[in-house]
């Protein structure tokens, strides 16, 4: 299969390119003598949960849950996440924020675990038969066991090699592991390799039956002879070493294709669509301690240097361990203003505090002097020399990128290639004006996420909209044909109606030609009736006018005649008549003489059979209670009697008339 291609052929007999950039800054790897070491485990593990829940994952513990190692904490939500195991036993102290280890010092979910010191662990599960099994049950093993890129990106290592099986070639053509450990002061790539270099051949065999690669590199650069030495006899027979010439960032996915390949990979392709995966030799032996023993990854190896500590070396640290705890391992000794890096020189960090933990990309912690790492000098303009844009690996052109970054004008920026900077720092290395490019690309890449991550939730409420308003139309639309529906049905009504009542008046009038002579005589009287009922509501309202002209304008005494007298006097009530105790000019048709003022009303001339009660309410506008006239409420067949305004009957003549009264 090599000898069909040219290209193949000419890498399996170690042929190599050269990648474009690239500094030579100082390699400063006095720590790589120092063998590995496992450090205690401490009194506290802080775990971040920023990735490895993702959306709709789920938070397996809760406070005061008892936890061993490698017992899983989280399920995270999506197939590019891996789970969160616990890395020592203990009991779950908290879930917070916490400082998270990055540059801008933000704060994040975390889980802490108070460690009891007895570091239990779960069963082991190995994948038993790996060498017969298919790729599908080993990848969703890797990910099981929360393998993730320990060279520092953090890429899902089941995505990436699960991309390459999904690509056109259902596989790989090259399949390198990086060993070159470009980063100055960075040892523990190194030290893995010499101590255990037959895991991580074991590892490669695991990864070979996933994606059966044509060829299989080993990139180390040549200032690791003894290295080169152990996985040279490690993999005999399963891969080819090949030794680079030391030049930063040889160690990068594409400087490394490069070199080893000469296939330079277009900005917007994967390096698998090329036919080529790149593994750190970290990620393989955690592969194969995942596959064939059965361990998640609950730890890695980290390079702990700088002239402010008492003692160098490297340690196999667990995951979640304060960087406080590890400094205070290897003795720091403070200077003023003391910088902690972590990640190294080059592309390294400043800590904003030493209370943050050690996550699964981190690879070296350094404290380093002020005579080591210099101080960063006050910086000036840009000569626009160009030095910055030949140091690029990349090929962009960072000066240009970083005056619209400066400017705050985000899409040139973007079309400058700013998410294509892998932020190696060649270009601060070289610039002569001290200009911190790596910093402000670091800041610009996180806006251009910001932008990235609007955009995607404008285009989610564009859709979310453009949903909703269908909805609605179409709801419009059934209200619509609804309302038209009943509309149709009434006016079909109204016009069954009419015609119903068009048959009903052409059957009457045709009934009433034929109609009886004596029903025609009871319908006349009837109408008649109604006539004078309503002739007779006239007239009473007509005298109720009169009634309140009357009352305005109150007759004297005088004015009554005799009859009307006598006829109030037949009208009284026999107990009053007949009464024995009283004479007669003191009885009540008596003093109704002898009144001085009187009010009356006339009799009605006709009576309205259906109105049983006329009259006035009582007039409200009087005030004074003797002052107040009022009008009874009389039936209309008898006539209301006069009143007397002032009567000179003495108190006790007044109880036996109001008694008489009483009778009434």
């Amino acid at each position: 299969m090599i000898k069909k291609s040219r290209r193949l052929f000419r890498i399996a007999h170690g042929k190599l390119w050269k990648f474009f950039g690239g500094v030579k800054p100082l390699e400063l790897k006095y720590a790589a003598g120092d063998a590995i070491e496992e450090l205690k485990i401490p009194s506290l593990i802080t775990l971040p949960l920023e990735r490895y829940l993702g959306n709709g994952g789920q938070l397996l513990v809760n406070t005061g849950d008892y936890v061993k190692r490698g017992q899983p904490l989280t399920t995270p939500g999506g197939e590019r996440l891996v789970p969160l195991h616990a890395t020592t036993s203990g009991t779950v102290l908290s879930i917070a924020d916490q400082i998270l280890p990055d540059a801008s010092g933000f704060s994040g979910r975390c889980v802490t675990i108070k460690t009891d010191g007895l570091d239990e662990k779960v069963d082991p599960k190995p994948l038993s038969d790996w060498e017969n099994s298919a790729p599908g049950p080993i990848l969703s093993h890797i990910r099981e066991m929360g393998i993730e890129g320990l060279g520092g990106a953090l890429y899902q290592t089941a995505a990436k090699l699960s991309s390459a099986l999904d690509g056109p070639l259902k596989g790989c053509n090259v399949f390198i592991v990086n060993g070159c450990e470009c980063e100055p002061g960075l040892s523990c790539d190194d030290r893995l390799m010499r101590e255990r270099a037959d895991e991580i051949a074991q590892g490669i065999r695991v990864i070979q039956r996933i994606l059966n690669p044509k060829l299989t590199l080993v990139a180390i650069e040549e200032n690791k002879p003894e290295a080169i030495s152990a996985m040279t006899r490690a993999t005999a027979g399963i891969a080819l070493v090949r030794a680079l010439p030391v030049r930063y960032p040889s160690g990068e996915a594409r400087p490394l294709i490069r070199i080893l390949t000469g296939i330079e990979v277009p900005y917007n392709v994967h390096t698998s669509e090329c036919g080529v995966v790149v593994d750190n030799v970290a990620t393989v032996y955690a592969v194969k301690r995942a596959v064939v023993d059965g361990e998640a990854l609950t730890s890695r190896i980290v390079t702990v240097l700088g002239s402010s500590m008492r003692r160098h070396g490297n340690a196999e640290v667990r995951i979640g361990t304060s960087v406080r705890f590890l400094l205070n391992s290897y003795h720091l000794h403070p200077e003023y203003h003391q910088r902690v890096i972590m990640g190294g020189p080059m592309m390294g960090f400043t800590l904003p505090s030493i209370d943050v933990p050690i996550t699964k990309g981190t690879s070296c912690i350094m404290a380093p002097g002020s005579a080591e790492i210099p101080p960063v000098p006050n910086e000036m303009n840009c000569i626009r020399c160009g030095r910055c844009a030949r140091a690029c690996p990349s090929r962009l052109v960072p000066y240009q990128m970083y005056a619209y970054s400066k400017a705050g004008d985000h899409a040139h920026a973007a079309k400058c290639g700013i998410s294509e900077c892998t932020l190696c720092g060649s270009c601060a290395f070289e610039c002569p004006s001290h200009i911190p490019l790596s910093l402000q690309f670091r800041r610009e890449q996180a806006i251009q996420g910001i932008i990235k991550q609007t955009e995607i939730r404008n285009i989610h409420a564009r859709k979310a909209t453009e949903e909703f308003e269908k909805k609605e139309a179409e709801r419009k639309a059934r209200i619509a044909a609804k309302r038209a529906a009943a509309l149709a049905r009434i006016k079909a009504q109204e016009n069954q109606t009419a015609k119903s009542q068009d048959e009903t008046k052409g059957s009457v009038n045709s009934a009433e030609v034929a109609e009886d002579p004596e029903l025609k005589k009871r319908r006349e009287a009837l109408l008649r009736a109604k006539a004078a009922r309503k002739s007779a509501l006239e007239a009473a309202a007509r005298k109720r006018q009169m009634a309140q002209a009357v009352k305005d304008e109150p007759k004297t005494a005088e004015s009554v005649s005799d009859t009307e007298t006598k006829k109030t006097e037949d009208t009284a009530p026999d107990t009053q008549k007949n009464s024995p105790s009283l004479p007669y000019s003191l009885r009540r048709g008596g003093m109704l003489k002898q009144a001085v003022k009187t009010e009356h009303w006339d009799a009605p001339a006709e009576r309205a059979p259906d109105l049983t009660m006329v009259g006035e309410d009582p007039d409200l506008s009087v005030t004074s209670y003797q002052e107040r006239e009022i009008t009874r409420k009389l039936p209309v067949e008898t006539f209301e009697e006069p009143r007397a305004e002032e009567h000179p009957l003495p108190e006790k003549l007044k109880k036996l008339r109001n008694r008489d009264r009483s009778h009434l």
